[in-house]
């Protein structure tokens, strides 16, 4: 049935490429606005396998952006209807759920994962992310707030860390945010995941900046 699903992708990409998606594994982390549309973009796109971590309950004011929920789910966990949703849309597609903090992860056995996407709306949770990375990772960053949000490839050695990207950056807990922002910036980051596993990262040592305001999109060189 999968490959019924992933017609059209093939024809663009091909049958080889495909199979590379299907034996790929992302860790997603952040499972909210961003979150949603990686997990439905991957899933939609034929990764093989998901690692959802997320330790949050979906609450009614996630519903403008979040596309996974909806109010049926309001006070649920977050990761467990996330699987329930991306499994009605591949139901051979693997899922491990992870409901638990970033700084529970280094007491966690985790299972093997090629890349991750940092969905999170934390920098120190994302600085304590970036820690899983082994040498052959990639994480790609995405960051989003109001109408302007940003995304970049990390990759351990060949590209600054985040927290040497964002010293001593803070950002509100509650930041105001539209859902075009999280659909457009996260479907950029389904895109440059996918580069990695195909071996053409598009942002190393970039940071691709969107300004939905008036439409302009640029990168930002960013030395090693």
């Amino acid at each position: 049935m999968s490959n019924e699903i992933y017609q059209r992708n093939i024809q663009f990409w091909g049958e080889e490429k495909q199979k590379i998606l299907a034996d790929s594994s992302i860790l997603i982390a952040g499972v909210g606005g961003l979150g949603c549309t990686v997990a439905d973009g991957l899933t939609r796109a034929g990764i093989g396998k998901l690692l959802l971590l997320d330790k949050d309950i979906v609450e009614i004011s996630n519903l403008n952006r979040q596309i996974l929920y909806d109010q049926n789910d309001i006070g649920k966990i977050k990761v467990e209807i996330a699987k329930l949703k991306l499994q009605a849309i591949n139901p051979e597609l693997e899922i491990e759920i992870l409901n638990h903090d970033v700084s529970e992860l280094k007491n966690l056995h985790l299972p093997y994962f090629d890349g991750i996407a940092d969905c999170l709306d934390n920098f120190e949770a994302r600085f304590e992310l970036e820690k899983l990375m082994q040498q052959d990772h990639f994480l790609v960053h995405g960051g989003v707030q109001s109408d302007f949000g940003q995304i970049t490839t990390i990759k351990p050695r060949k590209t600054q860390t985040l927290r040497e990207i964002y010293p001593g950056v803070h950002i509100p807990v509650s930041v105001p945010i539209i859902p075009q922002t999280v659909t457009t910036i996260g479907s950029l980051i389904v895109y440059e995941i996918i580069n990695n596993l195909f071996g053409k990262p598009q942002l190393i040592n970039k940071m691709l900046i969107l300004e939905l305001a008036d439409f302009s999109m640029f990168k930002v060189e960013m030395g090693k």
